[in-house]
């Protein structure tokens, strides 16, 4: 009979008082499968980036600063010599109330950029205050309403009928153009009419009325811009003309529209580059007018050579990303989510070069993947699990993505080719296990011992593409050291799960049996204990709204992870939803309330010189390795871009040379459970006085309990071997 034991830790400190504070690491060296350097490996990930430049630091040198819709996230890279580098300390140096889309212009001719974004309500405008070089400040701008003083918070054109100024309003996905259409100088605007298929065009009169630059006052000049409507995808009925009779004499798509304003041939006029929400390519509307007098007779795919081609509403950016001083194109999907299973979203930044001028263009395609290719980018939905997979002694990484190009998921494994205290990760395989030939999307992994067999075993949860069921499934490892699934047997958990919600197995009563936290599509995080036996888990619903996660519409796609962070020898939960922002609850099987006590600013920001709750990526999926061989594990979450962020704990310092290894109980009776735990990897193995080797080895995770079942032996001394990075270090136990 298995005794209950309560497991007290001895000997590890204990802190007083729990430090979660985390830097952003971006230093690992990550090579791709042809040993290439992933300059960026860390940057996150991108799907739908809207691309804009600027001087962030001070040092006369456009950036990057994009704005990823998917991810409702300014992601920012510094120019560094004729590269960029990964500069996240920026991205909470712009305004909250950026919205849906951002484009950077200077309004007010100060040689400063600022920002348009968007809104409910239309646009919003914030005007760049910035006095200090690399210390980013903004002022929202308000308009004048032209009745008694008042003031609008979203950008005001004047209708021409009513002579009334209104909001500017824009539909959800709809992204206009804004620069100077007539060629006075000032900044305009092209939109689709509202819930229409028409371009407006907002005449910005500060030089025509002799205004400051900075006044942007706007008419609205005509709802038939060019004279030309959009019929539907690909199809443009010019001047002035009605549908043809195969769209049945109308429109046929009312969703959003994506504009650019820009001058395709040197002629000085404004042409169009436009796309639509359910359209997969890019169309050129050339201008045979003037700025003043357009009129658009001509369409067609764009560009001419290797057109873009996206699964749905891409948009185009024109944005000097080589450093050789013209403007290139760049095209991306305007998407919100994915809509299809087979979109290439780790190819969905299309660069086109100019070797034109920025004046006369002539774009030529270079790559489907512009700084996608230098990071770990899966696509999207990317969610990491560690394991040492070839047993060499330290953690490798898997990630598991939502879908690729053949509608299915992969898993892909980085072998950690560096050492248990400096990781460096090179790809191994994009296709680990062969997922790609299976008829799964949606997958979402994790490592664990499922079945309480001392293996750590392959679960995850995944959408069967025939069925559009979703199902917990495992594969058992054969392997106490190391991941090997020859041979395995697919097995299916009997659990209840829709393919928007995450589970997560840990032991949460102490039964030495894995529980399951289920973070639901309605916003709760459920609590099914483990009431089955070693070796087939059962499970039976035991709180609804654990930790007072009840249901609530603010928060989507909930997904946890449970580790002792601090390591004061009690469990931590890390919560995660469609913020992107994390938060950590300190020794939650004896908190109340995770939303109340979730400790939100955790990631140390150097521009700020504090600690800032930080958005990593839209939704997130969070797991926990010790990858430096420190005293405190690091926090890595995949995100909806399909890229990696690893926190690192900014005050953990190197483990000692001897490990710290604890064996519960010692003496042990001969039928006990024995608890072990290391403060680091490592191998453990039971060994006779004579140095036999006894059972199995087993791999132990830093500072987390290990039950281990003892095989029948007489009573006597014995003594646990235990191994990392290559150094072995032995405990005492008695068995009586």
């Amino acid at each position: 009979m298995v005794r209950a034991i309560t497991f007290v830790i001895l000997v590890l400190p204990v802190s007083t008082l729990a430090q979660f504070t985390y830097t952003l690491e971006q230093n690992i060296a990550v090579e791709n499968a042809q040993g290439k350097d992933l300059g960026l490996a860390f940057a996150g990930g991108l799907n739908a980036a809207q691309f804009n430049t600027m001087d962030l630091n001070g040092d006369g040198m456009d950036d990057l600063v994009l704005y990823d819709r998917m991810a409702s996230k300014v992601v920012t890279f510094l120019a560094e010599g004729n590269d960029y580098i990964a500069a996240p300390q920026y991205e909470e140096l712009f305004p909250a109330g950026v919205y849906n889309w951002l484009l950077l212009r200077d309004y007010n001719c100060d040689g400063r950029k600022d920002i348009f974004t968007g809104d409910i309500l239309g646009i919003k405008v914030y005007t760049n205050m910035t006095a200090t070089a690399g210390a980013l400040a903004w002022d929202q701008h308000f308009f004048d309403t032209g009745f008694d003083g008042g003031r609008s918070p979203v950008l005001l054109t004047e209708n021409p009928a009513t002579k009334v100024k209104v909001n500017l309003q824009l539909q959800f996905d709809d992204l206009p153009s804004i620069n100077d259409v007539d060629g006075d100088g000032d900044l305009d605007i092209l939109n689709i009419q509202y819930a229409g298929h028409t371009v407006e065009f907002h005449q910005n009169l500060s030089v025509e009325k002799n205004l400051p630059c900075d006044s942007l006052e706007y008419t609205r000049v005509t709802r038939a811009w060019g004279n030309f409507r959009e019929c539907f995808c690909g199809e443009f009925a010019l001047n002035n003309q009605e549908c043809p009779p195969n769209s049945g004499g109308r429109t046929q798509h009312a969703g959003g529209k994506s504009l650019l304003a820009i001058d395709l041939n040197g002629d000085q006029a404004q042409d169009l580059l436009f796309s639509e929400a359910e359209c997969d390519r890019l169309f050129a509307l050339t201008n045979s007018g003037s700025s003043v007098s357009p009129v658009i007779n001509n369409f067609s795919g764009f560009p001419e050579s290797s057109p873009v081609n996206f699964a749905l509403f891409p948009a185009a950016y024109y944005e000097d990303v080589d450093f050789d001083g013209k403007k290139d194109l760049i095209a991306t999907p305007n998407i919100f989510s994915r809509e299809f299973l087979n979109s290439q979203l780790k190819e969905s930044t299309w660069f086109y070069k100019n070797t034109g001028s920025t004046a006369s263009p002539s774009f030529s395609f270079v790559k489907p993947d512009f700084l996608q290719g230098d990071m770990i980018d899966v696509g999207d939905n990317s969610v990491p699990a560690f394991a040492d997979h070839d047993g060499d002694g330290d953690m490798d990484l898997l990630i598991s993505s939502y879908s690729s190009e053949n509608f299915t998921s992969r898993l892909h494994l980085f072998e950690n080719i560096g050492s248990v205290s400096a990781p460096a990760f090179r790809l191994k395989t994009d296709d680990y296990l062969g997922f790609s030939t299976a008829r799964y999307f949606n997958v979402k992994i994790q490592v664990i011992d499922i079945n309480s067999d001392q293996t750590n075993d392959l679960v995850f949860s995944a959408t069967n593409f025939d069925t559009n069921t979703t199902r917990i499934y495992f594969l058992n490892n054969q392997s106490q050291t190391s991941l090997n699934f020859n041979g395995a047997t697919l097995q299916q958990l009997d659990f209840p799960i829709t393919s928007s919600e995450n589970v997560y197995f840990t032991d949460v009563n102490g039964d030495a049996l894995p529980d399951l936290l289920a973070g639901r599509s309605e916003g709760n995080l459920e609590y099914w204990r483990n009431n089955g036996v070693a070796g087939a888990p059962s499970f039976v619903i035991e709180d609804e709204s654990f930790l007072e996660l009840a249901t609530s519409p603010m928060r989507q796609n909930l997904a946890v992870a449970v580790a002792d962070l601090d390591t004061d020898g009690k469990a931590d939960l890390i919560i995660a939803d469609q913020t992107g922002k994390p938060g950590i609850v300190s020794d939650f099987r004896n908190a109340g309330s995770a939303e109340s006590l979730a400790m939100r600013g955790i990631v140390f920001n150097a521009t700020l010189s504090t600690y800032v709750s930080k958005n990593l990526g839209g939704r997130i999926w969070p797991a926990v390795v010790n990858l430096f061989n420190a005293n405190k594990p690091a926090v890595v979450f995949g995100n909806v871009l399909g890229g990696i962020h690893i926190l690192r704990h900014d005050e953990g310092s190197s483990l000692p040379e001897i490990p710290q290894v604890h064996i519960y109980p010692n003496p042990a009776l001969k039928n006990d459970v024995l608890h072990i735990q290391a403060d680091r990897y490592g191998i453990a193995e039971i060994i006779s006085a004579a140095g036999q080797q006894l059972g199995h080895r087993i791999a132990l995770r830093a500072n987390e309990v290990y039950q281990y079942t003892l095989p029948p032996l007489a009573s006597g001394l014995y003594l646990l071997k235990f191994t990392s990075n290559n150094k072995c270090h032995t405990q005492r136990f008695v068995i009586r």
